[in-house]
């Protein structure tokens, strides 16, 4: 019987399992020692997993204690170091002020960044050999203070300002975890004492405390910039002459202002004696004194302009009148004289160009007294000056209005304005008769009101030109700017009475003198009579001079050249057309 060629395990199907026996004969067909292989494969396997997962976790380990290493450094160079002096941030919050500057864009006072060096007193234990390596470093250092600060209980105290760094690098290099440097912003003044009435100055918390940094808080004005009506070619050129022409004359203060006459807009300040602006407490207190605001002056016989002007424009009083001045005016118990009288009659344009009490007397008497006062009134010469700097004060006018009050206002007696007030009313008197508000900040379309009349302003022109050609100002004139103006000089009150030997000299002047462009006020109080004065000390000794050296030096920086050959004949008594004379700004 012939096998077939294919054939299968036989099927038990009693009494036994038909599955396992099959399994059975396949497996007796499976090659040799297969299962040991499988088996050698898999642990090869494994162990190449485990060396890449080892190799991964080197990898990342060392990257992560890479990472905690410059976290570490980073936390210890924002932290205090047991070491080296702390150095510490300015709080965020502080507050950014504007750029103050002049009206070409030169910048008067902006912010840096600074050092402040503190310490703790309370971890130090040599004061003394801390002061004298501090002292090192920092030349201006105030080594009696700084001991007795570091030496003391406080917890905290600053120890000096504004460290440049170089000073800064050599502070840090002492070491000392006791000492604290405080980055912060400081407030800096670059024009220093030239600008300091005008710009004033902050607290170390960057407040303003005077002058327009007080203004900028007051109006909470946050702006980038802040742009006066200031010329500072033209503020450094009158505190130099303002201050020569104190020291010549040992004067105890000085002032001077100078306008532009079409707008109001001021483009000079100064106030003498002065002070540093970056260091405000450096001087005495009554250096922060802004006498062209704030003081108030009996400013004498500058007062006659207005007076004359008052009595012309009522026409109550024509220019060829004549007023008796050989002989004292007895008002009452109360007798007026001259100083320098030309013991004649004098008509009105006479009367301010040789400065007679006597005369402006009678001319204000001409006037009915409410006239008189609403004139002062429309002159802004009774109320305080709406002005950009908050240190601005009220005038002292007479409690009573009598006739003497009146006589002697007429002269500028017995009642005190600052001089930024007379200096905007004798703007008035020539610019064809407007009272534009003083102003540091400029606008486009300045808003005045008339006071005089065009023909009343021309011949106010004329009469101050006649002060300086013939009359007490000669000494303001220079030469080629038709300088015109009126000088006055004035006791000053002592004990309810006047001090003869105690002098306020001013000089009121505005060039040139047929199309004035520019007013000025030069003040002088208390000068001194020289040899060179013959002892006098009268305004055409000092005032006068300085206002004409200033306008000779600020003229060609404003753009007004001299006329060469200009004639000086005058024409006060010539009569003016009825719609005045034509006026350029």
């Amino acid at each position: 019987m012939r096998r077939p060629l294919f054939s299968r395990p036989p099927l038990v199907r009693a009494g036994g399992d038909w599955a396992a026996t099959s399994r059975r004969t396949e497996a007796r067909a499976a090659p040799i020692n297969s299962g040991a292989s499988d088996h050698g494969a898999v642990e090869t396997t494994r162990r190449r997993l485990w060396l890449a997962m080892a190799c991964f976790v080197v990898a990342f380990g060392g990257l992560g204690t890479r990472l905690a290493y410059l976290t570490m450094n980073e936390v210890r160079a924002a932290q205090p170091s047991p070491s080296v002096a702390r150095i510490l941030d300015v709080p965020a919050d502080r507050p950014v002020r504007p750029i103050i500057t002049d009206r070409h864009g030169v910048v008067l006072a902006t912010q840096i960044d600074t050092t402040t060096l503190g310490a703790h007193p309370s971890r130090i234990d040599d004061a003394a050999t801390l002061t004298a390596q501090l002292r090192a470093v920092l030349p201006n250092l105030d080594a009696r203070r700084t001991a007795r600060l570091l030496a003391g209980d406080r917890p905290y105290a600053v120890l000096q300002r504004g460290l440049d760094p170089a000073q800064r690098r050599r502070i840090l290099e002492l070491g000392n975890p006791a000492l604290t440097l405080r980055r912060e912003v400081k407030r800096v003044y670059p024009s220093g004492q030239v600008t300091a009435h005008v710009v004033g100055f902050v607290d170390t918390d960057l407040n303003g405390l005077a002058g327009l940094e007080l203004r900028l808080d007051r109006n909470d004005e946050r702006g980038a910039r802040f742009a006066t009506t200031l010329d500072i070619r033209v503020q450094h050129v009158v505190r130099d002459v303002l201050r020569d022409a104190m020291r010549k004359f040992d004067a105890e203060a000085a002032a001077a202002v100078v306008m532009d006459v079409s707008n109001g807009e001021i483009v000079a300040l100064v106030s003498l004696p002065d002070f540093d602006p970056n260091r405000p407490m450096a001087t005495p207190r009554r250096t922060h004194f802004n006498r062209v605001t704030l003081g108030v002056y009996e400013l004498g016989s500058v007062f006659k302009l207005f007076t004359a002007a008052m009595a012309v424009e009522s026409g109550l009083v024509t220019l060829n009148e004549t007023f008796e001045t050989s002989e004292p005016l007895q008002i009452g118990r109360h007798a007026i004289n001259d100083s320098h009288g030309q013991k004649r009659p004098l008509t009105v344009s006479e009367v301010v160009t040789y400065s007679s009490n006597i005369g402006s007397a009678q001319i204000a008497l001409r006037v009915p007294d409410n006239l008189h006062y609403d004139f002062l009134e429309k002159l802004g010469l009774t109320r305080r000056l709406e002005f950009d700097l908050p240190e601005t004060t009220a005038p002292l006018m007479p409690k009573r209005w009598t006739d003497i009050e009146r006589a002697t206002a007429s002269y500028g007696h017995g009642l005190a304005v600052t001089p930024l007030h007379a200096l905007a009313a004798g703007a008035a008197m020539v610019n064809g008769g407007v009272l534009y508000p003083p102003r540091l900040t400029r606008t486009e379309m300045p808003v005045g009101a008339r006071i005089i009349s065009a023909q009343t302003s021309a011949r106010m022109r004329e009469i101050m030109r006649a002060v300086v050609v013939s009359g007490t100002g000669g000494k303001a004139d220079a030469s080629g700017y038709g300088v015109m103006g009126k000088t006055g000089s004035a006791d000053k009150p002592y004990e309810g009475d006047y001090d003869a030997g105690r002098l306020v000299t001013s000089f009121i002047g505005a060039f040139p003198h047929r199309a004035p462009r520019y007013a000025l006020l030069v003040m002088f109080d208390e000068p001194q009579g020289i040899d060179a004065t013959h002892g006098f000390a009268l305004a055409g000794w000092n005032a006068a001079p300085a206002a004409g050296e200033i306008v000779a030096r600020i003229a060609p920086l404003l753009g007004v050249m001299p006329q060469r050959g200009e004639t000086e004949r005058l024409t006060y008594l010539a009569p003016l057309p009825a719609e005045g004379v034509a006026y350029a700004p």
